[in-house]
């Protein structure tokens, strides 16, 4: 039967109108994330002045300091380039610039890389990883692998190619890939296993800026999640300088007079700025702490204006006019602007006059004018960046800075009335309805104009302080000892310092907010006060050694859990009161045991003193087990999980229930019913069998798998097969049997684990190791010991797991408790220099490429070759006791990576270079050998010992003890019966290597390899 006319049209009605719904919401969606505000949640520089960091630039802008110096000597001599007279050849009317110190040290072993590497290196490549790395570490985001963060940056400088590597014979690869300007970013994003968009970005003096507003598109749409932006300069040439200095455009008294009657042109800085970047939206869900908010910006270009570098006053005005419209914001709520400004006769005029033109202002409501180049000269292409960064401190103190060498107005400003004013002082920032609002502003050279307008960030409210947990752990690392003493120091001094943060949120920050590095420490203390005394004693004492294994995996753990016997009344009660993981787990067995007819909690926690119901084993067993389980869970919502397992008694059914053998419910079961058997059938006296059965029908009705890690018996002492599981009569059998504690760790030891937890609450297993197993090299820490502070106990092995090198989940670790993010010490560079000093003289011949001829001799350093430069041959270290063989090629192999991490080797290694510490342990990878130089090894290895090796043998987790070791056990092969075997299929790793380098590498590693 058909509907009636008037239903269909209202039910046709309806779906329209629900489309129309839905349509609208999808684009009101696309709307929002077009114009959506971007945030700014950390910045890290490095500018002229000292100012390394936020707080050191916004001193170095509040105090009006000029940062401006004659050139330093390891730039270029003045004296042969300078002439005050302008127009004459070859020279530049200026001895002055905004210099950064030491540029040329780095911390190459901080990111891995390798001297031989570090010193092909341009410093804008140098300067960029490490300043976003602090930007990061500000941020507290580290660990950005596999993310889909963006890297952003401006560089249009390539002086140390062009000064350093002049001849053929001084290009290598590195030099290739550490001169190019896409690998400026392109590196960091490799470092980092980046997967957003790697862009460097070059249109002159605006390319920084521009970088941050592709940056905050690229949010927009969703090409990345998060975003690194900024840009780098520096200078090493005098030809830049040369060639402004013909145009007129340097200021001989080497001072930016922007906007001034005696402004007469600009000052060439130097120096690198990075912001990190996230939609506003994910930053406060994600409770970071947002410095400024980006509410929108435009970019355009001069167009064919009155010279390829002239300004266009038109240009400008359109500019201003579209970012005002793109961010929402009215010209009157704009109460700063961060100029471009120079201080060159023609700019400055066209900037003011369309400033002017779009920021009208009504007299007593001007808004305030600068430009940091009057603190430090033109960054060129971190100026733009320098400028915001200035911004958002300016708006995070609400003070504007002072603006320098201005006295007068420039008389070739054409504004009737100014609508601005130019701080002399450090100027109060009143908000205009409400909102602090700036323009920064960055024009090229080569006519691309960028204009962005930030606004002051959302205040954050912080958390009500969390005293739940009475204790805390401080975890400090480093890639060195001398890195990790010196940010021991800076903690220590931090939380001795006026207005220390709460000692949570100070550990909380350091430890989520940090990378973990091999050389560490951790401190546990209540107080600021009490972290910082225990650090002070850290640095009176040696620190501990590296501990992670050589091919960089963390260190297993196993944990044993103990019999009945160490329960007592109260156990574990300040884990339950102040440990809400652990309260959880021990609630929940409360809530199954009560079903069997066990009170649990009333059990642990009796309200009358002296109660006796843990000595009942029908109580005491199952509390137990409760107990071990809770801190199982523990341990792993702090990252702590067991690599294997061993227990007895009730802890086995725990270590069963822990190897997955069994599920919770079925444990309980099984440890219950266990626990109702008469004292005569734990002893097994005969005649009591019969006692066992209602054990023996349980332990055959729940569910077993096989576990899936190593679980040791504590009957035989044996791994359990991995695809058996343990019957029912193996769970009567261990009520009475004898249990083989020591042969159970004997054979955990075998199988390599070395780091051992007690779970339970005392330390009797751990004391029993002590009194059995002395000389072994055995670590055995307690959960919980009996009379002693149950925080303090936990928490000291949980600080010495982590100084001998297991990762801990530290965000779980404070999970359940209100945190807030505060500032704390970033990770220290340890700098050395690495600077490619080209050989002064040429050589009188050079060889065609790839026909550099073989030395007659072994070079120093050559894995092949002893001491006084005799080949090494097989012949020769077969001769040697297998002792001698380990001592002798392992020696010759630590040179000859030494030699490959340094200098490289044949006609283009050099004296004097940068040396690396080559360990015997050391993972080869962390040291900065990359395929390049492992290709060189092998191939030597190949060419005088006869052993090929995969080459995955020498990248992954590779260090030189496994290396000596896999060429020692082929080299023992018979010669007559083909030499050594084959080695293993390393296609799948090589080609992923190679899909991971950059093209000339690439190309260089496969010609190799042919």
């Amino acid at each position: 039967m058909s509907q009636p006319a008037d239903t269909t049209s209202s039910s046709t009605i309806r779906r329209a109108l629900a489309t129309i719904d839905r349509l609208q919401r999808e684009l009101e969606t696309a709307r929002r994330a077009r114009t959506e505000p971007i945030a700014v949640v950390s910045v890290g520089c490095r500018f002229p002045g000292g100012a390394d960091d936020a707080d050191s630039y916004w001193r170095l802008l509040a105090d009006g300091v000029d940062a401006v110096r004659e050139v330093p000597a390891d730039r270029w001599d003045t004296g042969t380039f300078y002439h005050p007279q302008m127009g004459r050849p070859g020279k530049m009317t200026t001895k002055w610039g905004g210099f950064l110190d030491r540029i040329d040290e780095f911390d190459a072993a901080f990111f891995g890389i390798s001297p031989r590497e570090a010193e092909a290196m341009d410093p804008n490549q140098r300067l960029v990883l490490e300043v976003t790395w602090e930007a990061l570490e500000n941020a507290g985001y580290t660990d950005l692998a596999g993310s889909r963060t963006g890297v952003f940056v401006g560089v249009i400088g390539n002086d140390y190619g062009l000064q350093r590597f002049t001849h053929p014979d001084d290009l290598t690869p590195y030099a290739v890939t550490g001169n190019a300007h896409s690998i400026v970013s392109g590196r960091l994003a490799y470092l980092l296993d980046l997967r957003g968009p790697a862009v460097s970005v070059d249109t002159a003096c605006s390319s920084s800026l521009l970088a941050v507003h592709l940056a905050c598109q690229s949010l927009r749409t969703g090409e990345c999640d998060m975003a690194l932006a900024g840009g780098v300069n520096v200078i090493l040439s005098p030809l830049p300088s040369i060639g402004f200095s013909q145009f007129g455009m340097m200021s001989p008294d080497g001072r930016c007079r922007t906007f001034d009657a005696g402004a007469n042109g600009f000052v060439r800085g130097e120096g690198c700025g990075m912001v990190v970047l996230k939609r506003l939206s994910d930053a406060v869900a994600a409770g970071d702490d947002v410095l400024a908010v980006i509410r929108g910006g435009a970019v355009n270009q001069d167009g064919r204006s009155t010279g390829l570098t002239a300004p266009n006053v038109l240009s400008q005005r359109e500019l201003l006019r579209h970012a005002l419209h793109t961010s929402g914001v009215e010209a009157g709520q704009v109460s700063y602007i961060e100029a471009h400004g120079t201080g060159t006769t023609i700019g400055d005029p066209i900037e003011v006059e369309a400033l002017a033109d779009v920021f009208p202002a009504e007299p007593g409501a001007e808004w305030h004018l600068g430009s940091v180049k009057t603190n430090f000269g033109h960054l060129e292409a971190a100026a733009g960046i320098a400028g915001l960064i200035k911004v958002v401190l300016a708006l995070r103190h609400r003070a504007i800075p002072p603006h320098l060498h201005f006295q007068r107005l420039n008389p070739h400003i054409a504004v009737d009335r100014p609508p601005f004013a130019i701080p002399a002082e450090l100027t109060g920032w009143s908000p205009r309805d409400g909102r602090r609002i700036a323009g920064v502003s960055s024009f090229g050279l080569s006519g691309t104009n960028v204009h962005l307008l930030v606004e002051q960030g959302p205040a954050r409210v912080p958390a009500t302080a969390d005293g739940r947990r009475p204790l805390h752990v401080l975890a400090v690392s480093a890639r060195s000892e001398a890195a990790l003493r010196l940010l021991v120091q800076r903690h220590r001094d931090q939380l001795r310092g006026a207005g220390t943060a709460p000692a949570a949120d100070h550990c909380f920050s350091a430890n989520t907010g940090r990378s973990h590095f091999p050389h560490r420490v951790a401190v546990v203390g209540a107080s600021a006060d009490e972290l910082g005394t225990a650090l002070t004693a850290v640095l009176d004492r040696p620190l501990p050694d590296r501990t992670l294994s050589a091919d960089g995996r963390e260190p297993e753990v196993t944990f044993l859990y103990g019999d009945v016997g160490s329960e007592r009344p109260g156990m574990a009660r300040a884990l339950y009161d102040s440990a809400p993981v652990f309260r959880e787990a021990l609630e929940h067995c409360h809530e199954l045991l009560r079903e069997l007819g066990i009170p649990l909690l009333d059990a642990l926690f009796p309200e009358q003193p002296g109660a006796a119901d843990l000595a009942r084993p029908t109580v005491a067993q199952p509390a137990l087990f409760a107990v071990q389980h809770a801190l199982t869970e523990l341990w792993a919502a702090w990252g702590v999980r067991p690599a294997a397992v061993f227990g007895h008694g009730v802890g086995e059914i725990t270590a069963a229930r822990t190897a997955g053998v069994m599920s919770l419910p079925d444990a309980l079961r099984l440890v219950t019913q266990r626990a109702r058997l008469q004292p005569a059938s734990l002893s097994a006296q005969p005649g009591h069998d019969h006692d066992l059965a209602s054990l023996r029908q349980v332990a055959g009705e729940i569910t077993q798998a096989p576990p899936h890690i190593p679980f040791v018996s504590s009957l035989d002492a044996a791994l359990w097969p991995w695809n058996e599981i343990p019957d029912a009569e193996y769970w009567c059998r261990q009520t009475h049997e004898p249990v083989r504690f020591t042969d159970a760790v004997s054979t955990l030891a075998s199988l390599g684990h070395t780091r051992f937890v007690e779970i339970g609450p005392d330390a009797n297993l751990v004391g029993r190791m002590a009194a059995d197993l002395t000389g072994a090299k055995l670590l055995a820490l307690a959960s919980l010991r009996a009379g002693q502070d149950d925080w303090h106990t936990v928490l000291s092995t949980l600080a010495a797991l982590y100084e001998h090198g297991s990762d801990i989940d530290w965000a779980g670790f404070d999970r359940g408790y209100t945190r807030t993010r505060v500032p704390v010490p970033t990770s220290p560079f340890i700098r050395t220099r690495h600077w490619y000093d080209a050989p002064t003289v040429a050589p009188a011949s050079t060889t065609g490429a790839g026909e550099a001829a073989r030395p007659d001799t072994p070079a120093a350093g050559d894995p092949a070759a002893t001491s006084d430069g005799a080949l090494l041959t097989r012949e020769a270290l077969l001769a040697l006791n297998d002792d001698e063989r380990f001592t002798v090629l392992a020696d010759h192999l630590t040179r000859g990576v030494a030699a490959a991490l340094t200098t490289g080797g044949g006609p283009r290694r050099r004296a004097g270079a940068a040396t690396v510490q080559v360990g015997l342990d050391q993972p080869l990878l962390d040291l900065g050998l990359d395929s390049l130089m492992a290709t060189g090894l092998r191939t030597q290895i190949r060419d005088q010992l006869g052993v090929t090796l995969p080459l995955v043998a020498l990248l992954k987790g590779a260090s030189i003890r496994r290396v000596t070791e896999q060429v020692l056990q082929q080299l023992g092969d018979d010669p007559h019966t083909g030499g050594a075997p084959p080695p293993a299929d390393d296609t799948d790793a090589l080609l992923a290597e190679l899909e991971r380098l950059p093209e000339a590498e690439a190309h260089a590693l496969l010609e190799e390899g042919r």
